[in-house]
């Protein structure tokens, strides 16, 4: 793909976390940008801050208005959406956000970190690192990384890092010089049929990388392994054991901080730690960034260093505060395996009872949970202490008729080793006040899911700060 300039682009949906990261990066790179949105959000705000003009609703005359040269969508828009609608008859370019992700990234070296889990984190940890050491590069990630309060940076740099979504197809769209995939498992059943073909096109999307680049991949996920072989690229691999190409050993725990070493394929050791995102997963995140960037020739004693200095993303073990005792943490984690790793992670550490507030994400997903992974569902809760569900988040998909939040706890009540105390709360306004009653000092409770969950740590926060004032003589 030719690099492209000085273009009009519209971006229906500007307000999601991906659209809006990839509309500063266009901004920034100098193109006059627009977008849509149905309500104003946080991202609608700092696209405005930034200078971009923000429609709120969405109407066949805006395409008039602003009279683009490409308009810019993602899955999410529905063919009956007016503003495509008008597009279409004008016969205007219309381009799937991956393609504009990519060809944002045109003259750069794009690496691309992809998996179901832990994508986020790992994108925002190898791009904080290689900033770290100075080399400015441009990113792009579905979450807010802490240091710069935002998604999206466009950098000076030659580097161009950007969380690859396999959610819909869209990352077959990039030119990878290198990739990193931390792990396949089933998701996404409504856009594929099964893991076979979940597998196959992460095989797909390694083999977009340059027979002189890499792939790196979780070694102890030996079906991935497998699939990024067969692509014929240079594959290393990383994980516990000496087995790997990249061996994690001594690991622990200091506090939230974790605490490792490093041996990378040429022989070499380092010390690493990782100060605020706790837990063996997050320890395999930062060993895949870190060998993705031992296979580009970066400079491991300054990287580890960088690494240390990392301080995490909002929504991944994000503290809300403390009161009366009690911590509060926000996690995105929604599917099973995130669920149980973040839980296992918070264990491991001196609180007396690890409470969780779990909000199941889509109605489409009841089959996913209640079916395709209903074991790994129903045990991805058996570390905490007490479960609280809220119903569903329904990210703008219509209510099935008996499907609740009920029917996801269902399955976690069905599994003979879940906590004893498994409760749901189904109005809203009622969680706060039932969580503010259950908790003591000493414990630690995690906001969880994908859906606005998020917002009832800093409820929660309010309320039993307000207890605390009360308390006092």
């Amino acid at each position: 793909m030719d690099r492209f300039e000085n273009k009009k682009i519209h971006f229906i949906g500007i307000g999601g976390v991906g659209m809006s990261g990839i509309a500063r990066v266009a901004h920034e790179q100098g193109h006059s940008v627009s977008g849509s949105d149905l309500r104003e959000s946080r991202y609608t705000q700092q696209l405005r801050d930034a200078g971009i003009q923000v429609f709120i609703g969405q109407r066949a005359e805006t395409i008039a208005e602003v009279q683009p040269d490409i308009v810019v969508v993602s899955t999410a828009i529905m063919e009956n959406n007016p503003e495509l609608k008008a597009a279409r008859e004008a016969d205007l370019d219309i381009w799937h956000r991956a393609q504009m992700l990519a060809a944002l990234g045109v003259g750069h070296k794009t690496l691309a970190v992809a998996g179901t889990h832990g994508k986020t984190t790992s994108s925002s940890m190898l791009a904080s690192i290689i900033d770290a050491m100075g080399f400015d590069p441009t990113f792009l990630i579905g979450g807010i990384v802490r240091a710069y309060n935002s998604n999206a940076h466009c950098g000076e740099g030659e580097y161009y890092v950007v969380e690859a979504d396999e959610s819909d197809q869209s990352f077959i769209h990039l030119d990878p010089a290198a990739v990193m995939v931390t792990n396949v498992e089933a998701d996404h059943l409504d856009h594929y049929e099964d893991l076979d073909e979940i597998y196959k096109l992460f095989g797909d999307f390694m083999s977009l990388v340059p027979e002189e680049g890499s792939c790196v991949v979780c070694g102890e996920d030996e079906a991935l392994v497998k699939v990024a072989r067969a692509t014929g690229r240079t594959v290393y691999t990383y994980g516990f054991g000496d087995q790997f190409d990249t061996a994690i050993s001594n690991f622990h725990s200091e506090g939230i901080s974790s605490v490792f070493d490093v041996r990378f394929p040429d022989g070499k050791q380092y010390e690493c730690r990782i100060k605020q995102n706790p837990g063996r997963h997050n320890v395999l995140n930062a060993a895949g960034v870190l060998t993705l960037m031992w296979t580009r020739g970066f400079d491991m004693a300054k990287a580890t260093e960088a690494l240390s200095q990392f301080a995490g993303v909002r929504r991944r073990f994000d503290k809300v505060g403390e009161a009366c005792g009690i911590t509060i943490v926000d996690d995105y984690a929604h599917h099973p395996t995130e669920i149980a790793a973040t839980i296992e992670a918070a264990k491991t550490l001196d609180f007396n009872n690890v409470h969780v507030l779990f909000q199941p994400h889509r109605y489409s997903r009841v089959k996913l949970f209640t079916e395709v992974l209903r074991d790994d569902f129903g045990k991805a809760f058996d570390s905490a202490d007490r479960v609280t569900f809220m119903d569903v988040y329904s990210a703008g998909e219509a209510p099935v008729p008996g499907v609740s939040g009920a029917t996801f706890m269902q399955v976690v009540l069905d599994h003979p080793g879940h906590p004893e105390d498994t409760t749901y709360v189904p109005h809203r306004m009622k969680v706060v006040p039932t969580l503010a009653s259950q908790l003591e000092p000493g414990d630690l409770i995690i906001t969880m899911g994908a859906g606005d969950v998020t917002a009832i740590g800093p409820e929660l926060l309010a309320a039993l700060k307000e207890r605390e004032l009360e308390d006092r003589p």
